[in-house]
């Protein structure tokens, strides 16, 4: 059996567009791409290379309507593929790449893509240069009569999600594409016509063992590595599926098969809940300053400018750069800025603020890089002391 795959991506932040934008265009390296074959990816619908212009510009007529919350859902990164092997001759895995399949498919899903959100879906991209052939598509989710951001109106609820993959698979079915079981266990009258055929035993592979997600690289940022998570795991939830079929098609009796496919199926949905956890840990992480009162912000924010006057103040200097941020004065206000040049806070306007990038976790890894520079700098007094002993 092979499987159509339909994932739903959230990108809340212009740079995280910018980030996919480049992914899709291959400006930035995709590690699991041959270079050789990037000639093949194709625009199947709108322009991948104006993706961040098209986003700002529908989003300021939205702004219009109501003003869009700074953690909102700007777009949704939607994912095209199916089972691996679908895609090869003779539906055999390590076969060759069928090209007449992978049309069909672009034309199914481009049929898809326009049917389900028309004007909304602003590019589609066909990927040819990694193992599996698969669509990278950007939709902003505009509520269809309001006007405005809206993603619970698109993807909001577990039924939403149910009823998308309902409408993928009515769509791929023309293409032998089925469903995926709904929930944890479904009959396919197909399973009863392996029954017999294939006697040998079969080892059941285990899957929480073998596909486990990759953990994050050193300096990864969380959008990064959701995208890679999230390509790894299309990857892999077709040889899950693919290992329903094989448990299935090799059981001895209804009971083992059902029982295998339930646990199987299982393992694949905590897989992708995996994937959504890392999502909601990362959202936590970005709306934990909300639930701060003034008071409490206001502290956090005195504390780092304290910490940064203190900082140069020994320092001798009005700027100074540390592992992971920037402490510096000018103009009569001190700040502190991440190394890419994101503002965190400041008190240029008076009192010490926080900005809207500032998370709660910067709090303690700017702690400790002001230990790190005060260690720097307490180190750099000793070298002079020494070199003014050696003098005298």
């Amino acid at each position: 059996m092979a499987y159509p795959i339909l994932r739903f991506g959230k990108i809340k932040s212009p740079a995280q567009v910018k980030a996919s934008q480049d992914h899709c265009t291959r400006i930035r390296e995709t590690k699991n791409a041959d270079p050789n074959d990037t000639s093949l990816n194709r625009q199947l619908l709108g322009s991948a290379e104006t993706l961040c212009e098209q986003v700002e510009g529908i989003l300021q007529a939205a702004e219009q309507k109501r003003k869009t919350r700074p953690d909102a859902n700007r777009v949704c990164e939607v994912l095209l593929s199916a089972s691996p092997e679908w895609f090869r001759q003779g539906n055999h895995p390590g076969g060759e790449i069928d090209p007449k399949k992978v049309e069909q498919f672009a034309e199914r899903a481009t049929e898809f893509l326009t049917q389900e959100f028309g004007e909304c879906c602003l590019s589609a991209v066909l990927h040819l240069d990694e193992t599996t052939p698969h669509i990278h598509a950007h939709v902003v989710p505009i509520h269809r009569e309001k006007g405005w951001l809206s993603w619970e109106n698109w993807f909001g609820g577990r039924e939403k999600l149910q009823e998308w993959q309902d409408k993928v698979a009515e769509a791929m079915e023309p293409l032998g594409l089925q469903r995926g079981i709904k929930g944890t266990i479904a009959e396919h009258e197909q399973i009863q016509n392996f029954y017999g055929r294939i006697k040998r035993e079969v080892e059941v592979p285990d899957l929480e063992r073998e596909f486990v997600l990759p953990l994050p690289a050193a300096q990864e940022s969380a959008q990064d590595y959701h995208q890679r998570a999230s390509e790894f795991l299309a990857q892999k939830v077709p040889q899950v599926q693919d290992a329903i079929s094989t448990v299935v098609a090799h059981a001895k009796n209804e009971e083992f098969a059902l029982r295998k496919e339930r646990e199987t199926r299982l393992t694949s949905h905590r897989l992708a809940d995996k994937v959504e956890q890392l999502e909601r840990q990362y959202t936590q992480s970005q709306t934990n300053l909300k639930t701060l009162s003034e008071n409490q912000k206001q502290a956090i924010a005195q504390e780092l400018i304290t910490t940064a006057n203190m900082v140069l103040n020994l320092a001798q200097t009005n700027y100074w750069k540390g592992q992971a941020y920037v402490l510096s004065r000018r103009r009569g206000f001190t700040k502190i800025d991440t190394r890419a040049g994101k503002r965190l806070v400041h008190n240029q306007e008076g009192p010490p603020t926080l900005t809207p990038n500032f998370k709660m976790s910067d709090l303690e890894k700017i702690r400790k890089d002001r230990d790190r520079i005060l260690l720097s700098i307490s180190q750099m007094y000793e070298q002079q002391e020494l070199k003014r002993a050696k003098r005298r």
